[in-house]
């Protein structure tokens, strides 16, 4: 990664950052709501059978009913264990949302369960601060999607919850960096 690449990064994750630190409570969870609904009713979710999803975190797309959704409707939910001393992510399997426990960051997450393998899951409804029109994503920072979603299925379907707001043309770009295929906004659905 060059060091020009990783200072615009940072300093993107500020902005969007502050950006979704704008967004009342109320107006997060009614637009979570709508993206939820979009995602539930995507018609390349119903040849699946295996889902990875996450909990949400902090100013994120509220997930919990879309995680609800999934569960309710028979699919095998996964959702991400994070390892941080090996700087590592798992997905572990998830039958009831109740079972979750704060992790790494607080972020809730499944403590016993099967290991999903990476290979195993056909779809995954992914995170991120930003996401561009070429259908790159800006994460945390950590690495832990890209690193993993190079492990998985080819073919595997990989689609970015997000805001309407946190869309960009276009966003800095490493050789590691893993695109998703859609993105699902308050406002639909955009493909790559």
């Amino acid at each position: 990664m060059s060091f020009a690449i990783k200072k615009r990064k940072k300093e993107l994750r500020a902005a969007y950052q502050a950006k979704l630190g704008l967004l009342p409570e109320e107006e997060i969870r009614r637009r979570s709501e709508v993206i939820c609904a979009l995602a539930l009713a995507l018609p390349v979710l119903q040849n699946k059978q295996v889902v990875a999803a996450y909990s949400s975190f902090r100013q994120e797309v509220v997930t919990r009913p879309l995680l609800t959704g999934l569960l309710t409707a028979g699919y095998v939910l996964a959702l991400p264990v994070v390892d941080q001393t090996n700087r590592k992510m798992d997905f572990r399997r998830v039958d009831s949302l109740k079972t979750l426990t704060p992790g790494v960051y607080g972020i809730l997450e499944p403590k016993s369960g099967r290991l999903c393998p990476p290979n195993a899951i056909e779809l995954f409804f992914i995170p991120g601060l930003a996401f561009d029109r070429q259908g790159y994503r800006l994460g945390r920072g950590g690495g832990y999607y890209d690193r993993y979603l190079s492990t998985s299925k080819p073919g595997a379907v990989k689609i970015g919850l997000a805001f309407h707001l946190q869309l960009t043309e276009a966003l800095p770009v490493d050789p590691h960096d893993i695109k998703v295929d859609a993105v699902i906004t308050e406002q639909g659905i955009i493909e790559f």
